[in-house]
């Protein structure tokens, strides 16, 4: 087994390091801002805004959670004035972030328009909203939780800020997967999983964010030895990660290379276009067979296949986990952020992707205590424990008080074609 697992990879370098992200203590590094809306000067370095505390907010236009908390940093700018400066990064568009800018009302923080990525690898955010508190002397003070961006904390920063010693703190590196074929290399971004072929799936998914070539990456799937996929990738947490990653990497390239097949959304979900170790797979094949473990797609969740292929059933997770609906992206806008998943942490992973997307996406109202849930959940409301365990799973992520029962409706889905939704 070892052998041929060591022909998969036979001709790949592992020589190349990827940066993680900065982590409280590190000393932050000095590069250049190509573009700042919303401020003095046009462009800058980060050296230059260190001057007070920095609240470094990473966010989109697309990610709810960040545009509700703008109000709230806005607040903090205008009660701590020169004391703190609140940094806001996106790495979208400097169009798309003026429109943005223009639709709000007394916007005023300053939105760094990081196209480049310099930002984004400097700080890794593994999800969005991300925070990184750096203070004055570019020491990574605190990495907080949204809820924790507040005047209590502000003070505690400012108080640590100013009595602290700064100790030298490289920034650490771990070994990345670095994929490449003749001269085009893939460097992957990402903490590597120890477990190889979860790595060559993460490689995979950063190659098509980043539309960099992935034809090496799906010639490998493809040659791989069947024995060496079911010996390799053997627990729950390995097949939801290498699964999740390819679902994601695979919808992503063939929906850049030819957006005309959403048109035909069920034909695009059942073909078989994908080949894994000699066998041919559909993305229904990999969500349903897989990861829900043999359920019939149009079932509400409730029904299984009577007589599963012996592929799908060596393949398949043992036990079906509600939660990688919040991590499987069809290319729709109403799907869930992509991340890149590893079994190590998966369990933390997968619970940041629900709590993320239901605060961001589920809606509570009072007044008629009712709430509005994806229509993802209704889709598959088996998974999820029925209607009964939803509302328990809004109440500890306290989107619902503790002692409400309210009516549960369904939002529409959106299935304008949006390729861009990254974590």
């Amino acid at each position: 087994m070892k052998l041929a697992f060591v022909a998969i990879f036979a001709g790949l370098s592992f020589a190349v390091k990827a940066q993680q992200g900065y982590v409280v203590n590190d000393i932050t590094s000095d590069f250049p801002i190509a573009k700042i809306l919303n401020h003095s000067s046009a462009s800058s370095s980060f050296q230059q805004f260190k001057e007070t505390l920095l609240v470094i907010d990473f966010f989109g236009t697309w990610c709810v959670p960040c545009v509700r908390a703008l109000p709230k940093l806005t607040a903090l700018q205008q009660q701590y004035k020169d004391e703190i400066r609140v940094l806001l990064v996106s790495e979208e568009s400097q169009a798309k972030l003026e429109s943005f800018i223009k639709k709000q009302n007394s916007f005023t923080l300053p939105v760094v328009v990081d196209e480049q990525g310099v930002f984004i690898k400097s700080f890794q955010p593994p999800s969005y909203p991300y925070t990184v508190i750096v203070g004055k002397n570019g020491t990574v003070i605190a990495i907080p939780s949204p809820e924790e961006v507040n005047e209590v904390n502000i003070n505690k920063w400012l108080s640590e800020q100013s009595t602290s010693i700064a100790t030298i703190n490289q920034v650490k590196k771990i070994d990345a997967a670095v994929v490449y074929s003749g001269n085009n290399t893939i460097t992957g971004m990402v903490e590597k999983s120890n477990n190889k072929l979860v790595q060559l799936s993460q490689e995979f998914m950063y190659a098509a964010k980043t539309g960099e070539e992935t034809i090496q990456f799906i010639t490998q799937f493809k040659n791989m030895s069947f024995d060496d996929l079911k010996t390799i990738i053997t627990t729950d947490d390995e097949k939801k990660a290498f699964w999740i990653n390819l679902y994601n990497a695979y919808t992503q390239v063939s929906l850049k290379k030819n957006p005309e097949q959403y048109k035909k959304r069920s034909q695009f979900f059942g073909s078989k276009q994908i080949e894994i170790a000699s066998k041919e797979f559909s993305l229904d094949d990999i969500e349903h067979g897989i990861l829900r473990r043999s359920s019939i797609k149009w079932s509400l969740g409730y029904l299984k296949k009577l007589f599963p292929g012996k592929t799908e059933k060596t393949l398949r997770v043992d036990r079906l986990d509600y939660r990688l609906h919040f991590a499987l992206n069809c290319g729709a806008k109403s799907c869930p952020p992509i991340a890149f998943y590893k079994p190590e942490n998966i369990n933390q992973q997968l619970d940041l992707a629900t709590k993320a997307y239901l605060r961001g996406d589920a809606e509570y109202n009072e007044a008629t205590n009712t709430v509005k849930l994806p229509t993802l959940m209704s889709w598959f409301r088996r998974d999820f424990g029925g209607k009964k365990k939803m509302i328990q799973l809004l109440r500890q992520l306290s989107i619902v008080p503790a002692d409400k029962n309210p009516k549960i409706k369904f939002k529409d889905y959106d299935w304008t074609l949006y390729l861009q939704n990254y974590k």
